[in-house]
């Protein structure tokens, strides 16, 4: 009862930050989406940390199938192309007209590939793994049935976002960034307590779990760092540094949380070995972080663990759940339906109804984190790179007409590609999902330029 009535307390705080948020409100979607681009460096550090960091639950789970090699597959990519991010891609993205990703690539080529970005960016942001590791924390801590506690996690997501937007959503993640913190300092004090240091970890861990690369071969190693691509079409990214109150602030705000991360990687990686190690027969790996608290940690202690790892959760499933409600509302339908700038934000409310029905089905189908980072990742960045590549670095642009096809081409061949793969059993070939599918979109990009000769 004293861990749930931490959760308790602390979601309620966040829902107040949410209101007192909500009440300083300015009309139009610039404030509802990207808090009239004033965010400060304090800011968009602590926004950009827990938004980017929520998939924890799912760092645990690929920790404790394939120990070290989570660092170099699920950290060291996602550094460098942050790095990238920062150096090549942040002050132009806050330069830019316009407030979301399809709005750039209309001003690039025209409003049939923004409408079909849209549909892309809504798949990408939907908070489908969020969503599910939240209901999985709850479930796990409450007893709810899976469904009641995505039920219940949806509506925390919808109250707190609804009325007040990114403004709401920054000042929540004021919180969040400190108890996300906060609670692994908790927990890694005790597992090194209870179940030892490093000499013991080498003792207790299976073979190779020590090892950077661990039992991954190199496809699917340079697969998953194919899929830390994302960074460069994430439309979180995106939105926090449009949002940010000058370029330089983007840039800076990126290369800070870049340390945070990394500080953030290292515990995180460490309780999933000592979850590997101290419960070798889990039956979810999704639970090895929950089920590490369970085995050590009091009363108290637990609940504070807990509100920890549901920091960063939340914080994701808030800014995905914006994301893709506005990716549905207003850039989708409100674009291809003309709905005129005053009616966009209701719009982009009501989309966030169907949003989260969405991400509840496909939390429901796909029961893994990994899994839905896979499946996500791999069928929409191909669709995505490019064009959006195109957006910032003019001489790289296609006709819109190549561009469309090529973003089509790209998803469609990622997807069918693995359809195929699940229902063989294995990858067609050898090769991820992801290989053809950039493949073919470049042919078709590169062939656009050919045709104008450039």
């Amino acid at each position: 009862m004293l861990d749930l009535g931490i959760i308790a307390v602390y979601l309620s705080c966040l829902l107040g930050l949410g209101t007192l948020a909500a009440r300083l409100r300015r009309a139009g979607m610039a404030d509802y989406f990207l808090s009239s681009r004033l965010l400060t460096l304090p800011q968009f550090v602590a926004t950009l940390v827990p938004t980017f960091y929520g998939g924890v639950l799912g760092i645990g789970e690929f920790t404790w199938h394939n120990g070290l090699s989570n660092w170099l597959v699920m950290g060291f990519p996602y550094y460098l192309f942050s790095a990238a991010y920062a150096f090549f891609l942040a002050g132009r993205v806050r330069l830019e007209p316009g407030l979301t990703i399809p709005d750039h690539l209309e001003n690039a080529y025209g409003r049939p590939v923004a409408v079909w970005a849209a549909f892309l960016v809504f798949l990408l942001a939907c908070p489908s793994d969020e969503l599910l590791m939240v209901a999985t924390l709850l479930s796990h801590l409450s007893g709810l049935a899976l469904p009641a506690a995505m039920a219940l996690a949806a509506a925390l997501a919808l109250g707190l976002l609804l009325r007040g937007g990114l403004r709401s959503d920054v000042w929540a993640n004021r919180l969040q960034i400190v108890v996300m913190f906060g609670g692994f300092f908790v927990i890694l004090p005790f597992a090194a307590s209870r179940i030892g240091g490093a000499r013991e970890l080498v003792t207790r861990l299976p073979p190779g779990h020590l090892s950077l690369t661990g039992s991954l071969s190199p496809l699917r190693i340079l697969a998953w760092w194919l899929i830390a691509v994302w960074t460069l079409v994430d439309p979180a990214f995106h939105q926090r540094c449009a949002a940010a109150g000058n370029p330089g602030t983007a840039k800076k705000g990126i290369l800070v949380s870049i340390g945070f991360w990394a500080v953030f990687d290292l515990m995180t990686t460490a309780a999933g070995l000592y979850a590997r190690a101290a419960l070798p027969d889990l039956a979810n790996p999704l639970l090895a972080f929950p089920a590490l608290a369970d085995r050590l940690l009091p009363p108290a202690a637990r609940g504070l663990f807990f509100a920890g790892m549901a920091s960063s959760i939340l914080a994701a499933l808030q800014a995905a759940t914006l994301l893709s409600a506005v990716s549905l509302g207003k850039d989708a339908l409100g674009r291809a339906l003309g709905a005129d700038e005053g009616s966009l934000e209701r719009w982009s409310g009501g989309a966030m109804v169907g949003s989260l029905i969405l991400a509840c089905l496909l939390a429901w189908m796909l029961p893994s984190v990994v899994g839905l980072w896979y499946a996500l990742g791999s069928a929409v960045i191909p669709g995505l790179l490019l064009p959006l590549l195109g957006v910032y670095f003019r001489r790289l642009r296609t006709p819109p007409g190549w561009a469309l096809a090529s973003s089509l081409a790209g998803w469609a061949s990622s997807t069918a590609w693995l359809l195929w793969g699940q229902a063989l059993g294995k990858n067609p070939l050898g090769l991820e999902p992801m290989f053809p599918g950039l493949a073919l979109s470049a042919c078709l990009w590169a062939a656009g330029k050919l045709s104008r000769g450039n």
